[in-house]
């Protein structure tokens, strides 16, 4: 499963046209699969809608053949409000997969689960390592750094030697030179 973004345009846009057009029409005429779930927390209630095709022939041959085993299109929306009549926004954002056409419940625990592994590794970045403090802008100093951060937090939790935090371990190998290089040679 991917997502469609403006850096493919000639994708997104076909995909946005096919998809914003069919749900309008409430898919009249083609085959999919539509899937809705609400949950609350954080001071906000979300709903997600998946919406899932596998009329791909809409696409047209010259993109078909670019995307080898692309089996269906999908659009997944989120509107949140924020608890208590606040604020509401929607967003949509669209996906190919070769998962089957036929299940937009897939689609949608596919593409949670993704964001729960970013959310999870941006979280574990900002606290062990401060990185959202950082700010470095100039060249390609903040990718590298960004890159060394990775490198370091893979490092940190492949190593099952001592009982303690990613925090923990950072600090260790920063006054353990003992330790620091059974990091760098496990």
């Amino acid at each position: 499963m991917l997502a469609v973004k403006e850096n493919q345009p000639t994708l997104h846009a076909k995909v946005k046209a096919i998809l914003d057009e069919a749900i309008l029409d409430r898919f009249t005429g083609m085959r999919h699969d539509r899937c809705e779930e609400t949950c609350g927390g954080h001071g906000r209630i979300e709903v997600r809608r998946a919406w899932v095709t596998d009329e791909v022939k809409w696409l047209g041959p010259e993109l078909l053949a670019l995307w080898p085993g692309l089996r269906s299109i999908a659009a997944v929306e989120c509107e949140r409000t924020v608890a208590g009549g606040g604020t509401s926004s929607t967003q949509r954002r669209y996906f190919i997969t070769g998962l089957a056409g036929d299940d937009a419940a897939a689609v949608l625990a596919a593409v949670r689960g993704h964001w729960g592994i970013e959310n999870k590794l941006h979280w574990q970045l900002d606290v062990s390592f401060r990185e959202d403090d950082c700010r470095v802008r100039v060249a390609h100093g903040a990718e590298n750094l960004s890159r060394l951060r990775r490198l370091a937090l893979n490092l940190l939790k492949r190593d099952q030697s001592v009982k303690i935090g990613i925090n923990g371990k950072r600090r260790k190998a920063g006054w353990d030179e003992h330790y620091l290089l059974r990091l760098l040679t496990a």
